[in-house]
């Protein structure tokens, strides 16, 4: 299974889309300083492609995938209404599920023609990936596609546990339609609210045939992930990087207002003149890079270091003269807000 993705977002195929693809706005944003190119895309079959990339000259500078986009498009057959979710790991590669025009991901491991829904996609152990754009002015129901209905239908519990991003677990009801497609209803309009999902936007679902659960992940209308370990609350973009559990830094991190991302790390006594341990993942940063760290005291160069076989790393080198000059201890809790890719902003409580 790879590594957990930075972002994750959706693009669908549409016409003349053969010989380039432009990237989300929002993606381009936060990643064209940094991204490796090319850039390696890695399909669910283990496939790599190195694409080549641009930026375009003119507003708002969308990435665009050039050269090798042709051959991938080609080599996967794809189609007008077919739709690629790319999950990103800083800065070198994407993997990408596609999936077909009925919104379910294609087993190119199987079979690169048919389609066929896999049992065990090689980028993850659930039994079977999909995706559902919720309908306009219908709050109570979802309908889910066609094909998994006729698959899973016999096999489905009732009602259906729902486990939200937040880890949350919902139970949902649900009828087959006399046309064969499974529709949730009963306790569906509560995660609807409670996550504040608007018409239009897109449910991932990742079903586990063992647990009989439902993973659900939510995009937006940008067609971006939504994360809801957020300061902000739910239903809103997410600047919180990780979202901490103890319970002061989880208070810092709910009062802190930011439009831009943002981590929160307590200071331990025995670490606080060493090194910080447990950094996220950076956004837009390579692995052992060096890190613009600023604040009203001072500037200070710290050097970023991934733990080998973690998503996350430490903050070593450069992190004893940073502690020093703020004069660190026991207790603090330090806030990093992102200014650039290799920059950020410390604020200390």
């Amino acid at each position: 299974m790879p590594p957990l993705a930075d972002c994750r977002f959706f693009r669908f195929i549409i016409p003349n889309m053969e010989n380039q693809i432009r990237l989300s706005v929002a993606f381009s944003n936060v990643v064209r300083d940094n991204m490796s190119n090319p850039v390696q895309v890695i399909t669910t079959n283990g496939q790599s492609w190195s694409i080549s990339w641009v930026v375009e000259e003119e507003y708002p500078h969308q990435i665009v995938f050039t050269r090798g986009w042709r051959a991938f498009y080609e080599h996967y057959h794809l189609r007008i209404g077919d739709s690629m979710l790319l999950s990103y790991h800083q800065t070198k590669f994407f993997y990408v599920a596609i999936h077909d025009t009925r919104y379910c991901e294609i087993n190119y491991g199987r079979n690169l023609r048919n389609g066929s829904l896999p049992a065990i996609p090689a980028h993850g152990n659930y039994t079977v990936q999909f995706f559902v754009i919720i309908p306009v002015n219908d709050p109570d129901t979802l309908m889910l596609p066609l094909r998994f209905s006729r698959e899973y239908g016999r096999s489905l519990p009732r009602p259906l546990t729902v486990t939200t991003p937040t880890e949350h677990r919902h139970r949902v009801g649900w009828n087959m339609e006399p046309n064969g497609r499974i529709v949730l209803h009963g306790g569906w309009n509560a995660v609807r609210e409670r996550y504040r999902l608007r018409d239009q936007w897109l449910v991932l679902f990742h079903y586990h045939a063992v647990q009989n659960t439902m993973y659900v992940k939510f995009f937006n209308g940008h067609t971006m992930e939504i994360n809801y370990l957020a300061h902000a609350g739910l239903g809103t973009d997410c600047t919180c990087i990780t979202y901490p559990s103890a319970p002061r830094s989880r208070h810092i991190a709910d009062g802190f207002r930011s439009t831009n991302p943002f981590f929160v790390s307590p200071i331990l006594h025995r670490l606080a003149n060493r090194f910080l341990p447990n950094v996220p993942p950076l956004p837009g940063v390579c692995e052992d890079s060096p890190i613009s760290i600023t604040n009203e005291r001072g500037a200070w160069t710290v050097r970023y270091t991934h733990y080998v076989g973690r998503t996350n790393g430490c903050f070593g080198m450069g992190w004893s003269a940073l502690a020093t000059a703020c004069q660190l201890r026991h207790g603090h809790v330090c806030v990093f807000e992102w200014l650039a890719p290799q920059e950020y902003r410390l604020h200390m409580y």
